[in-house]
């Protein structure tokens, strides 16, 4: 049996049921994915719940932070980005620590925009505090919504497979 916690920002807390199912069938019969993910978090709300959601025991823990750290109204600085990604990833010390990469964004799409020059920053300190990385800009060209930021369901459909098969590794 394997125990999977989704943690994080909206990326994954658009996993609605039907798609922790999918997850759950590309993983095995035996797999439960639980969806501890909100819209708006950043590193900061994680660094919060970590300590507690960590007593669970997960075997694998998807993370997904970055997009609204670098985001203007918000613009966490790296360095403090980058201490909170530690300290969520000490928490669930002994689970295996998957990164959920923040897709390529479309610079022109929403207001105030975020930048990729500057979303990179952010993605590879995520990439450096993790066992495996669903590597979403390698993996997705497009398939964002009006905002350039989120993920469309057919992105969700090609990735969902993907992040199983990393998970698996």
């Amino acid at each position: 049996m394997t125990d999977v916690m989704l943690f994080g920002d909206s990326m994954l807390a658009r996993f609605t049921k039907d798609r922790i199912q999918q997850l759950e069938r590309e993983l095995g019969g035996t797999a439960t994915v639980c969806n501890c993910a909100a819209g708006g978090w950043d590193s900061s709300d994680g660094v919060r719940r970590a300590p507690l959601l960590a007593r669970v025991g997960w075997d694998v823990v998807v993370l997904s932070f970055g997009a609204n750290d670098c985001a203007p109204w918000k613009r966490v600085p790296v360095d403090r980005f980058a201490e909170n990604v530690a300290a969520i990833a000490k928490a669930f010390d002994g689970a295996r620590r998957v990164a959920f990469l923040p897709p390529v964004i479309d610079e022109h799409a929403g207001r105030p925009s975020r930048s990729n020059r500057v979303l990179d920053q952010y993605r590879e300190v995520l990439r450096a505090s993790a066992d495996a990385c669903l590597d979403t800009p390698r993996l997705l060209t497009g398939g964002l919504e009006a905002d350039g930021l989120h993920l469309i369901a057919d992105s969700y459909t090609t990735l969902i497979p993907a992040l199983a098969e990393v998970i698996r590794a």
